[in-house]
């Protein structure tokens, strides 16, 4: 799968760990858009509550760096040595 380069989200974000930095709710948003996934399926996806994705995507809480992984490599945004 060849990994697409994700639009409006930092470079920052898409580092390896410790230089990772979270990314806002609306990078998160954005993610999540591309692959046309709601809340619910996210969490599925990823073994956590809605309302864990709830608070990541409103910004009350940032995403772990394990799970915005796993997301991106669903969606082709790289990670691919994950």
């Amino acid at each position: 799968m060849s990994e697409s380069k994700p639009n409006g989200v930092r470079a920052e974000c898409m580092n390896d760990a410790p230089s990772w930095q979270p990314p806002s709710s609306d990078e998160l948003r954005s993610l999540i858009d591309s692959m046309g996934l709601s809340p619910r399926e996210v969490g599925a996806f990823l073994g956590v509550s809605r309302k864990a994705v709830n608070r990541w995507t409103v910004g009350q809480e940032s995403i772990p760096f394990a799970d915005w992984v796993l997301l991106c490599r669903r969606a082709g945004w790289g990670f691919s040595a994950y």
